[in-house]
Formats: structure tokens, C-alpha cells, sequence
């Protein structure tokens, strides 16, 4: 697995940051989906004082959540308006490389695989360019979510 950002060898493709709307947990914890396209996701959280655990670095858990929501995000875009499609986690592993406590995190996901309920993922969680964590998941579609064209969010 390389330490390089996974979108530096796809800087030619259409990159898309959507406007979301409120997601409670996404702005519980303050990050931003940066770009969204099929099979590909990229968020970003800048730190502060509340992501950290007692030994004053990012704690795990923040970590995962944005390896979890990249990888959710990156098997789910959906080009028609309106429409949206939707998962589940089934499983993550994650490798913690290094502890950080300050700077900006950005957790990049990229659909290696998929079947008609489920899709699998590698993601990777970089500080200013410096590789902090990565992750593989497997994700389940929901309620209309393997379609490509969504459904019609309600």
C-alpha cells in the first residue's frame, strides 16, 4: 500500500464537493466532505482541542470516523439530482502509523471492489501529506442504495 495520497494519480478526473446539508454527526465532529465521485471520497477535519484523548493526541475514535465516513461516502455517490443512496458499515480495520495533535486530517477512500449488497474499501488518513492511519472496510447498501441512479430522498 503506498503512503502517497490516493488522488495524486487521479488529479485529471472530475472531482465534486457537494453541498451535504446537516449530517448530525458530521458536524458533531466538525469535518468537511472535500470530493465526492463513484468510488471515490475524500473529508477533512481540522483539529482542535475537542478531538484529542488524555495524552493530548487525536484520539482513535476520531481517526475511524473519518476512515468510516469516507469509506460510506466513497461507495454511494449518486449523479441524479434528488437521488441518494445509502449504507451501512459491516466490518473496519484500521492501522494507527502515527499520533498527531494538531493540523489538518484528510481521510481519502476508494471502492476496490463491489457486488450488488456489498463493497469493499481502502482508505488512508494523512497529516499535511504524512500517512497517520489506514483502513479497509466493507460496506452494505441500504434501502435502495446499490441502485446507481438512487432513490428519491425523503
Amino acid at each position: 500500500m503506498s503512503t502517497r495520497p490516493m488522488n495524486e494519480s487521479r488529479q485529471s478526473e472530475e472531482v465534486v464537493a457537494p453541498e451535504l446539508g446537516p449530517m448530525g454527526y458530521r458536524d458533531l465532529l466538525g469535518f468537511e466532505v472535500i470530493e465526492w465521485r463513484k468510488d471515490w471520497a475524500a473529508v477533512e477535519l481540522e483539529l482542535n482541542d475537542s478531538h484529542l484523548n488524555r495524552n493530548r493526541y487525536v484520539h482513535g475514535g476520531v481517526v475511524m470516523s473519518l476512515l468510516d465516513s469516507a469509506c460510506g461516502l466513497s461507495g454511494v455517490y449518486c449523479a441524479v439530482p434528488g437521488n441518494v443512496r445509502r449504507c451501512i458499515t459491516v466490518s473496519m480495520n484500521t492501522q494507527f502509523m502515527k499520533p498527531v495533535n494538531e493540523g489538518v486530517l484528510r481521510a481519502e477512500a476508494q471502492v476496490i471492489s463491489r457486488g450488488r449488497k456489498i463493497y469493499f474499501v481502502e482508505a488512508r488518513v494523512f497529516n499535511q501529506g504524512e500517512l497517520v492511519a489506514t483502513g479497509s472496510g466493507t460496506c452494505r447498501y441500504i434501502a435502495g442504495g446499490g441502485d446507481e441512479q438512487g432513490v428519491p430522498e425523503q
